[in-house]
């Protein structure tokens, strides 16, 4: 990663597809460096054929993140996509330079990844880590059950806080990403995670016709409403694993009015604060506080 962003100004454009990335090969230089003296020295046995393949591993992922910052959703018109890349450089600037910054060290430094793919113009890195998941722009990096499937639970969650990324931009870490690291109780619970919930399963229901929308829970298709919930206030009641959840019929008009109700929206001061460093880490800090005290409130009633 350190190579690369040396010689960032010189490489030109870089292309990609929902299935290929090109990227200049000097900028995977340091990744392949990295991955064949990592093979070489933990390999066993055949150390020169670790070394070498380890190389190419790592430098396919280096070449694939780059390529991320250009891919879009193939589920959109020109124009949506064009902004959507746009975009990344400049409404979601902070996000997708973290994205893309950690991405590289997991990939190059720490030799974490596994694969990179594209979805629905999210970079979805499959990881060797004990943490869930975590959305940093389109940069989506997670634990290995993740897959770039519809019906994956994990790539449904952390693809709506992509599309958070996209509607809130720079408000996205003030409004979205410390309320979340500083979640108090239940964090599935939380308002900034149900309303990531609420992104994605509109998206999903509205992008594939043929996304399963029915009570049978157990077959994994469709949306996953017990490891994604909804609050009980909306929805109906349906009994899952000795417990009961809230169960969303997405072609209910009705629903779809209530899904709005738990939508985030970030204000002005949320994007005014990055004119002031720290401001945003402490309005970041007020946004917590508040929905701390809305979950506390709601776990004493």
């Amino acid at each position: 990663m350190f190579l690369s962003l040396l010689v960032i100004s010189h490489c030109g454009t870089a292309y990609a597809s929902n299935s290929t990335a090109q990227s200049p090969d000097f900028v995977i230089v340091d990744s392949w460096l990295s991955g064949y003296i990592g093979g070489f020295v933990h390999g066993k046995g055949a150390r020169f054929k670790g070394a070498w393949k380890e190389a190419n591993k790592r430098a396919g992922n280096d070449a694939k993140i780059w390529g991320g910052l250009f891919v879009s959703d193939t589920n959109r018109t020109t124009g949506h996509r064009i902004g959507e890349v746009v975009s990344r450089f400049v409404y979601q600037s902070p996000q997708t330079l973290g994205g893309f910054c950690v991405s590289h060290y997991y990939n190059t430094v720490t030799n974490k990844v596994n694969t990179v793919q594209y979805a629905e113009g999210a970079t979805v890195l499959n990881m060797n880590v004990l943490w869930p998941g975590v959305a940093l722009g389109n940069y989506i990096l997670a634990k290995k059950v993740i897959s770039t499937d519809p019906n994956n639970r994990m790539f449904q969650h952390e693809y709506g806080h992509y599309l958070q990324s996209k509607r809130m931009g720079w408000a996205y870490f003030v409004t979205v990403g410390l309320p979340a690291i500083m979640s108090k109780g239940v964090h599935d619970d939380h308002p900034v995670e149900v309303d990531c919930n609420r992104e994605a399963f509109i998206y999903f229901n509205q992008y594939y016709p043929d996304f399963q929308n029915d009570t049978l829970l157990f077959d994994k298709k469709g949306w996953d409403f017990w490891y994604n919930p909804f609050p009980d206030t909306i929805g109906e009641r349906v009994y899952y694993k000795r417990d009961t959840l809230s169960y969303i019929n997405a072609a209910t008009c009705d629903e779809e009015v209530l899904l709005q109700h738990l939508k985030i929206r970030p204000k002005f001061m949320d994007y005014a604060s990055w004119l002031l460093i720290p401001a945003p880490v402490l309005v970041g800090g007020l946004h917590s506080r508040k929905y701390n005290k809305v979950a506390e409130k709601s776990i004493s009633e």
